[in-house]
């Protein structure tokens, strides 16, 4: 990203600050956009190593998991938290195909 990318994505970051009603300073407005940006970094370099371009290894989506919990609960089961977040979306693809299977 170069110089004027940047000041125009950092512009927008504080123009969407400024909408949500939140006064703040502009070194704050600042700290919170380099936090933003790490947190982009982070998620993206996350994301690329837990895939390697694998769908098979991305993470259960929030709908998949929540689907798994009510699935569960119907049947009597117990999903941990714990369970749910290792999940990936291969993983409980097959799993709520299993717990359909029973009906």
């Amino acid at each position: 990203m170069d110089k004027t990318e940047f000041a125009k994505d950092f512009s927008e970051f504080s123009e969407e600050i400024k909408r949500t009603g939140v006064e703040a300073e502009t070194r704050d407005v600042a700290v919170l956009y380099a936090v933003y940006r790490k947190d982009l970094r982070t998620d993206r370099l996350n994301k690329n190593a837990e895939s390697n371009g694998d769908p098979g290894k991305e993470p259960a989506t929030d709908r998949q998991k929540q689907y798994l919990m009510d699935l569960a609960y119907k049947k009597g089961l117990c999903i941990t938290q714990t369970e749910l977040d290792r999940m990936t979306r291969e993983r409980a693809s097959k799993t709520i195909d299993t717990l359909l299977e029973g009906d």
